[in-house]
């Protein structure tokens, strides 16, 4: 027969356990009570810098809490990655997740599907193919002539870490119209800024990014913008043609940007930092301010956003295949 210290014990244990469950749930719920770091993976002045910025001073605003931006573009961004997958889990260390699959494949870092919790996406923008403005290239069809000609004499700036979000499509571009893609001449860097000072000083010829992050050097008549590879032409820029309008066929791709965390973040907590969001990206404010300098918003909630970025390992995949030539 079980006696009564017995019964009391096993009753005050589930009273804990239960306290200790509710407590937890009204922490998540009430997130954030305390100020919250977010990562970007990208150097200050280009289009990941804005856009979490921009983000962030509007979760801030909504959520009266401090949301500090940390910029860590160290490693191609893997500095940044590393440190808000490696914090805790409790939404107060998140971070800018966007194309990471080419760290794995190129054997730099690790990072899988699985390394991230993807919270929330919430912009997309075409990649474009940049020159100087005193480039001999007038359009594609000469720059893709030239670069199959000898694919390793151009000095091609990949806006940030290569094997990513701009170069990949336009590889994947050049792959399909014939080019040795295993002897092009692809440089990193800290991120677009960088690059298109570069550019601008004549240290590389190209400079792939999206056509907001060249707006000032546009107008400042030094860089200027071959083709973006959307379907069809931005509206930041509609001067500017499609690759399909000058190859006569369409190659489309670009960057995203989202939120993440560590991996395996409470669902709860995922839920509450995904709604908080929505509803910043909902907001006029946001959406104006992302189409004063022409960033598109896109959304994608945590589960279709995870679903993408299993789809985006793949497809990186068998690009970076073709560049080790295998």
């Amino acid at each position: 027969m079980t006696n009564r210290s017995t019964v009391f014990s096993r009753v005050a244990g589930g009273l804990a356990l239960a306290g200790v469950t509710l407590s937890a749930s009204v922490a998540m719920a009430e997130w954030p009570e305390r100020p919250v770091t977010l990562v970007v993976v990208a150097g200050a002045g280009g289009g990941s810098d804005y856009t979490m910025r921009l983000l962030g001073a509007e979760l801030e605003a909504a959520l009266g809490k401090p949301f500090t931006i940390v910029n860590q573009a160290q490693a191609s961004g893997i500095v940044g990655y590393t440190t808000y997958s490696n914090a805790a889990k409790d939404g107060y260390t998140l971070g800018q997740l966007s194309p990471i699959a080419q760290f794995k494949l190129l054997g730099q870092a690790n990072f899988t599907p699985e390394t991230f919790t993807a919270i929330a996406q919430f912009n997309a923008d075409p990649s474009a193919i940049h020159v100087a403005k005193d480039s001999s290239f007038k359009d594609m069809k000469e720059l893709v002539a030239a670069i199959k000609a000898d694919p390793g004499k151009l000095k091609i700036h990949c806006g940030g870490a290569c094997n990513a979000s701009w170069d990949i499509p336009f590889v994947a571009m050049l792959l399909d119209q014939g080019v040795d893609v295993t002897k092009l001449n692809l440089i990193p860097g800290p991120g677009s800024s960088a690059a298109l000072q570069e550019l601008a000083a004549g240290g590389v010829d190209v400079v792939l990014c999206s056509i907001p992050e060249t707006t000032a050097l546009a107008q400042a008549g030094v860089v200027r913008t071959v083709a973006v590879m959307s379907e069809e032409r931005v509206a930041i820029d509609a001067k500017v043609p499609t690759v399909k309008e000058q190859l006569g066929k369409s190659y489309v791709g670009g960057t995203w940007r989202g939120i993440g965390g560590p991996a395996k973040m409470d669902p709860a907590l995922v839920s509450r930092i995904e709604g908080a969001i929505k509803k910043v990206v909902d907001g006029d404010k946001f959406r104006k301010g992302m189409e004063a300098r022409g960033f598109g918003v896109a959304w994608l909630n945590h589960a279709d956003f995870t679903t993408f970025l299993g789809n985006h390992f793949d497809e990186t995949t068998k690009v970076i295949s073709a560049l080790k030539g295998k």
